[in-house]
């Protein structure tokens, strides 16, 4: 069992630096470059926090889903279902901003780990390769948990829409009935305007603009990249990323065949082994993808967040037709 005591001095040359001490257990570690791997990652992990702060700010701004908000109520509201409406959707304001800043930061830490990657894989450090290998894998982590919180915003919005029109754009009396409260669905509830009296209460500009957002909200190259990704991370083979020595090759089943001079099949090839030098994805393009997903999302949920009825203080306009 190794112990190591963790020193963490600020301000070193100051009279009356600020000192922290933490003697800690780190396990059964390898002789041969087990403790230089360990500090080696500390100070990597240290390093992180700027790198992070500096990806995070260089994405775009979320802070106005995340802003205070005023509501008031008639009397009435109480009883008409109007009160949870607007409720709801405040609330759902809120779930909306934390997803996209949870988005925002996994993306910038993923971002500052695939920093740290590069650094290790030129480094000619003895333990470069496993610090190398280890961020790369920290790296992945964190994308693909951001891209699954970007790929929950267009639920959310769905949601949001759901509850600021009464709850009734989707069949609640059936067995987990949260499941169809999705985009499509909620578009589609919006083709009975007549037989739905939340509906009908739009006016026509709300009532144009929804179904507009609603088709927009996924109609981007880089979100058909990014969820043809995130299909294959989740129920495939996890696709290759940067480096093809890290990911299993399956062997191919394609056979050539050899025709003779007659045109008659004697046998056939095929190749066996190897290992494939060439990577299915690169993190940076992925990276990319998935900032100009963001940026789109906000962009739909500014939208969507400027016609009173939707936003935070779902201020109910009258219907004009």
């Amino acid at each position: 069992m190794s112990r190591a005591k963790v020193r963490i001095e600020f301000a070193p040359d100051s009279n009356q630096p600020v000192v922290f001490e933490k003697e800690t257990e780190l396990g059964n570690l390898r002789e041969d470059g087990g403790r230089e791997f360990v500090a080696q990652h500390l100070f990597s992990e240290l390093g992180i926090g700027a790198d992070i702060e500096k990806y995070y700010l260089a994405l775009p701004s979320v802070d106005d889903f995340l802003q205070p908000v005023k509501q008031t109520f008639r009397a009435e509201e109480m009883f008409t279902g109007e009160y949870e409406d607007r409720i709801n959707t405040r609330e759902m304001w809120w779930e909306v901003g934390n997803t996209l800043v949870r988005a925002k930061h996994l993306l910038a830490r993923s971002r500052a780990y695939y920093d740290q990657e590069l650094a290790h894989s030129s480094s000619q450090d003895a333990e470069a390769g496993s610090l190398s290998w280890h961020f790369h894998l920290d790296k992945l982590d964190r994308f693909e948990l951001a891209i699954s919180a970007l790929g929950k915003v267009s639920d959310l919005a769905a949601r949001l829409i759901f509850d600021r029109l009464g709850a009734s754009l989707v069949d609640r009396s059936r067995p987990n009935w949260e499941r169809d409260v999705t985009l499509g669905n909620i578009r589609k509830g919006f083709a009975d305007r007549a037989g739905n009296p939340h509906v009908a209460a739009l006016t026509d500009a709300e009532y144009s603009t929804i179904p507009e957002i609603l088709d927009d909200f996924q109609q981007t190259d880089s979100g058909i990249r990014l969820w043809a990704y995130r299909v294959k991370f989740v129920h495939r083979i996890r696709p290759s990323v940067d480096r093809p020595e890290l990911y299993i090759r399956l062997e191919s089943r394609e056979r050539t065949p050899i025709v003779d001079a007659t045109g008659r099949t004697k046998g056939w090839t095929m190749s066996i082994g190897g290992r494939s030098t060439n990577v299915e994805y690169a993190f940076i393009d992925l990276y990319a993808d998935a900032v100009q997903v963001l940026r789109h999302y906000i962009s739909m949920l500014e939208q969507l967040k400027a016609i009173r009825r939707f936003s935070p203080e779902a201020v109910a306009s009258a219907a004009t037709g």
